[in-house]
């Protein structure tokens, strides 16, 4: 969608000429909470908004009209969700990964997760340092280590702090205003042009459609909202396309969100490996007499060969 037709769609909606609706219509809330798409403004995220509201009530044929409402934090959705007050959502992946609901649709396109830094910085440059994200699931840290970190490094343990922001080109931002070191968010965001890729991995799962009030949705409008995604509506904010079900991204998320950090390469993210690890001592045995065999073997005594210098 361009940003002309953006910019209309939002003044159509302001002006109440958007989302026509038909006598009789059932309304039905549409939240939308997508901290880590590629939209550069408000008014942009706003107007994808409506016109996505506007693709699926037409996929109803006109018998229900949804109603957009927007999201920048993590903690309203969350309440809206729980009163029931959303009866469809279009999320990021982590909030669903850690907040469950029946997902029917999802984004086609998963970047990996990268961490970006201002121009020449190294990983060893952001010890004890500030790190940016865009707040989205409920431990995003952990996400991060089994992604981005490979599970090497434990971001709360490392970095001086992990700051939440409103969105991924907040975070971004704030490493190129100088109150952050480096920043998480998607490979290939907009806002991280001109900054220092300094890790990545994994993938995010951007965007998935979820079910919050199914007294609301039943199986068959279920299936016309999915056709309504899959066919031409959504696309904007670097999502990609639609796609059925919940996503391969979604179910590694979920895993890759809850469990501990586990190291996933064997290349080394910290380059100054002589500072950032201390090598363990080497392991010298102390023994005297004769060994017992291991049971089941002939009975030989074993002279000892291993001795402290």
């Amino acid at each position: 969608m361009s940003r002309r037709a953006l910019a209309l769609a939002l003044a159509l909606s302001l002006t109440g000429l958007g989302a026509t609706r038909a006598a009789g219509a059932e309304e039905l809330s549409l939240g939308v909470f997508l901290p880590q798409a590629s939209f550069t403004t408000n008014a942009e995220r706003s107007a994808w908004a409506q016109a996505l509201a506007d693709a699926l009530g037409a996929a109803t044929g006109g018998e229900h009209t949804f109603i957009p409402r927007t999201f920048a934090r993590r903690g309203d959705v969350i309440g809206f969700m729980r009163a029931k007050r959303i009866d469809l959502l279009v999320a990021d992946g982590l909030l669903i990964a850690s907040d469950p609901a029946e997902v029917i649709g999802h984004a086609t396109a998963t970047p990996a997760v990268a961490l970006y830094g201002a121009e020449g910085t190294t990983m060893t440059d952001l010890r004890g340092k500030v790190v940016s994200y865009a707040e989205a699931g409920a431990d995003d840290a952990l996400f991060f280590a089994n992604t981005a970190l490979a599970g090497e490094v434990a971001p709360r343990a490392y970095f001086g702090e992990m700051r939440a922001a409103k969105d991924a080109g907040a975070a971004l931002g704030a490493v190129r205003a100088g109150a952050a070191q480096a920043a998480f968010a998607p490979l290939g965001h907009p806002a991280s042009a001109g900054l220092t890729l300094l890790a990545q991995g994994g993938t995010v799962p951007l965007a998935v459609v979820a079910v919050v009030n199914p007294a609301h949705i039943d199986a068959g409008l279920r299936a016309r909202i999915v056709a309504g995604l899959t066919g031409a509506a959504g696309t904007g904010g670097g999502l990609g396309g639609w796609a059925p079900g919940d996503g391969d991204a979604l179910s590694k998320a979920r895993a890759l969100a809850k469990a501990p950090p586990r190291v996933l390469t064997a290349t080394p993210i910290l380059t100054a490996l002589t500072s950032e690890r201390v090598a363990p001592p080497p392991l010298r045995l102390r023994t005297s007499g004769a060994l017992e065999p291991p049971r089941g073997a002939p009975a030989v005594a074993l002279t000892p060969t291993l001795e402290d210098p």
